[in-house]
């Protein structure tokens, strides 16, 4: 890839979005760094332009219809075009509950951010993206959110229960498969990808033991997997659920 290329990652002031704010930046990307908070996104911004990378701080609720069309009229107005867009920005709030425990205002809110925001966000952003060279998106998704792992008793993962997020992340593979549809004969790519389990706020010690069935891993170790999906030549394929460089069932 060459190295003009321009990058919103959503959610960024910490943890995996940070990490590929920093991953990008380091290859020469500029990166729009987003946060709800414009402050935090500041302070993520210093420390990626303290390793001489080219980031931008932006504010960016992905709930907040207002805030996405401000972001999206900006981009045209100081680029023109959006090359990676990679959608990281989630929430994790019903580790453990039963479906028929599920609080109405929880199970909007998953799919608000989860969901709702991604999808709104990638259509927006669609007419920048389609000025681009073969641009990428990526949606953060996760095999807790796959169909293949919810009844599969050979699974780690069968026994794990958050239903506003699991449901509102395979609302988002959904998303994927839809976008892709569209855009691929425009040349983008529209992908999504489970990181893993990664040792960031939303998968710290709270989350269930797996032994030695799942490997956690650093920030800079999953960023670093998954980095072929918006840079790397040539373009992969489109509208697929990847883990870990090997492509999973929906």
């Amino acid at each position: 890839m060459t190295n003009d290329r321009i990058a919103l990652v959503t959610g960024a002031s910490r943890g995996l979005g940070l990490e590929m704010c920093r991953q990008l930046a380091a290859r020469g990307v500029t990166v729009l760094l987003s946060a709800r908070d414009l402050a935090s996104a500041h302070k993520a911004a210093e420390i990626v332009r303290a390793d001489g990378g080219d980031c931008r701080p932006i504010a960016l609720d992905v709930t907040d219809a207002g805030q996405i069309a401000a972001v999206a009229a900006e981009l045209d107005s100081s680029y023109g075009r959006l090359d990676v867009l990679v959608n990281n920005a989630a929430i994790l709030t019903d580790l453990g509950v039963q479906p028929s425990a599920t609080d109405e205002a929880v199970l909007r809110a998953n799919l608000d951010v989860n969901f709702v925001g991604p999808f709104m966000l990638i259509a927006a952003l669609s007419p920048l993206l389609r000025r681009s060279d073969g641009a990428r998106v990526l949606n953060l998704g996760t095999q807790v959110g796959s169909f293949g792992n919810l009844d599969d008793t050979r699974s780690p993962l069968v026994d794990d229960i958050c239903p506003a997020y699991q449901a509102s992340k395979i609302a988002l593979n959904a998303a994927t498969a839809l976008f892709a549809k569209e855009l691929r004969q425009e040349g983008i790519t529209v992908n999504s990808l489970c990181p893993g389990w990664v040792m960031t706020d939303m998968g710290h010690e709270d989350l269930p033991d797996y032994g030695d069935a799942v490997a956690p891993m650093s920030p800079t170790e999953a960023v670093a997997q998954m980095l072929w999906l918006v840079e790397d030549e040539p373009s992969p394929p489109t509208g697929r659920f990847w883990s870990q460089g090997e492509e999973i069932p929906w």
